[in-house]
């Protein structure tokens, strides 16, 4: 009825034995259809205690070290880029964006703060012109295009708040306040290449090479007709997506207002060549697996990465900003991105709270009133902090309990903008590492009595 790989699953990699809960959970989504080739990495303490990779198919090609867009997950791996120059005093979250990107200052944005982008307060959650693919080569980002239609772009703010989700608008902005404060007036795809892949070897990328270009795996993505027939199958026999009919049709409305709709209301697709009203599984297993996205720079939206890496840097902002001697951040860079948190509705994500820093991380809270939207886009995550990404992709870290958490995806979820495959496997993590700690404080208290 639906699809079962219990027999073609193949998961590579290690895991403590405390957590192998995680590693049972992690396989039964290749076993029941709903993971194609995923990633999963731990840090807890400063260690790594998982490091999973799997196949439903069987693909033995497919390991740790594969890359894969991760998407908006990006968003939290280009803001600890930013506090970085941030702390070197390049940038102020709280200076008009048009200071440091003079031309930025057209259609009364003059007074736009950084902070404002970082938070999606900026009223620019979308844009009036098209981009093309190849004008955000990091080679092709000086030829001004870019920065003349963000310029020309025009404000709309929602009603009731000012936070509306910026997909990838504000990270074009940002990445244009880079080129023009660095000493060598480099992108940030440059910056991040030379700051997290050559001096600490984390495998993140923005804007790929022809090297990496091969190790970076296709996406995947179900039809809308295939994933309306999934939700009708139950998930105990092997339906490929999480929720009954009811729940699924609620979602892809949303799924349809906030990523196709916009042209209705005046936008323009973002990119020449993006048909949002072609069909979804086309676009992703199409456009979003093309050279061209993949070697541009879109900061907010296609960083490419593997889980170890996401899960590494997070770990190391886990604990302030540094791993094993490796310094990601100073105390002070750290501060920076986490200051100043928040909490607002969020037009884009049906007025549910997000609780973003001036550095642009979100912080997850779990508040006595949340509303079910919030409870599904929140749960296991409280405590956590970091962003996640379109289709799966996870990038977060839990500073109390020092965990460093990294997901990736090549399975593209598409209806579920809580990634709650990852959230599910985030919360058992938890659980996990609360069990070891409190038996840490038992074994404690049994040696003082003794």
């Amino acid at each position: 009825m639906g699809n079962n790989y219990s027999a073609t699953t193949v998961i590579g990699g290690t895991f403590d034995k405390e957590y192998e809960s995680v590693k049972n959970m992690f396989r039964k989504n290749f076993e029941c259809g709903k993971e194609r080739d995923a990633q999963l990495c731990v840090y807890v303490d400063g260690k790594k205690v998982v490091d999973l990779w799997g196949s439903a198919e069987g693909d033995e090609s497919y390991n740790g070290d594969s890359l894969q867009c991760v998407f908006s997950s990006s968003k939290a791996i280009t803001a600890i880029a930013i506090a970085s120059l941030a702390d070197k005093g390049l940038i102020n979250y709280s200076t008009p964006v048009a200071r440091y990107f003079p031309e930025f200052a057209a259609e009364s944005k003059g007074s736009l703060l950084v902070e404002d982008l970082m938070r999606h307060e900026a009223g620019l959650a979308n844009l009036h012109s098209s981009l093309d693919l190849k004008d955000l080569y990091p080679e092709n980002l000086g030829n001004g295009n870019v920065a003349q239609i963000l310029a020309k772009n025009r404000q709309v703010f929602p009603e009731n708040t000012p936070r509306e989700y910026h997909n990838f608008t504000a990270g074009l902005v940002i990445n244009e306040i880079v080129r023009r404060v660095t000493p060598d007036n480099t992108t940030l795809g440059i910056f991040m290449r030379r700051e997290f892949f050559e001096k600490l070897g984390l495998d993140i990328h923005l804007g790929l090479k022809k090297e990496e270009l091969s190790r970076t795996r296709p996406l995947i993505g179900l039809s809308t007709t295939r994933a309306v027939l999934h939700s009708l199958i139950p998930n105990a026999f092997g339906s490929q997506v999480e929720h009954n009919i009811f729940v699924f049709h609620r979602m892809y409305q949303s799924f349809k207002k906030k990523f196709v709709e916009a042209e209705k209301r005046g936008y323009a697709p973002a990119y020449k060549g993006f048909d949002s009203d072609g069909e979804v599984g086309d676009v992703i297993n199409i456009f979003l697996n093309s050279d061209e996205w993949r070697k541009g720079e879109s900061p907010h939206a296609n960083v490419h990465a593997s889980a170890r890496a996401l899960a590494k840097l997070a770990a190391a902002m886990a604990h302030g900003g540094s791993l094993h001697g490796d310094e990601v951040l100073t105390p002070n860079a750290w501060s920076l991105l986490h200051a100043n948190p928040v909490c607002r509705p969020d037009a884009y994500m049906g007025m549910c709270r997000t609780e973003f820093t001036q550095g642009g991380v979100n912080m997850y809270k779990d508040y006595e009133d949340d509303k079910i939207g919030e409870r599904v886009m929140k749960s296991g995550r409280d405590g956590y902090i970091g962003w996640k990404g379109f289709g799966g992709s996870v990038i977060q870290w839990h500073p109390h309990l020092k965990i460093g958490f990294g997901y990736a995806c090549t399975f593209v979820t598409w209806w579920d903008l809580a990634n709650i495959k990852a959230r599910k496997l985030q919360k058992e993590v938890v659980v996990c590492t609360k069990r070891i700690n409190e038996s840490k404080v038992d074994e404690n208290n049994n040696t003082e009595t003794a």
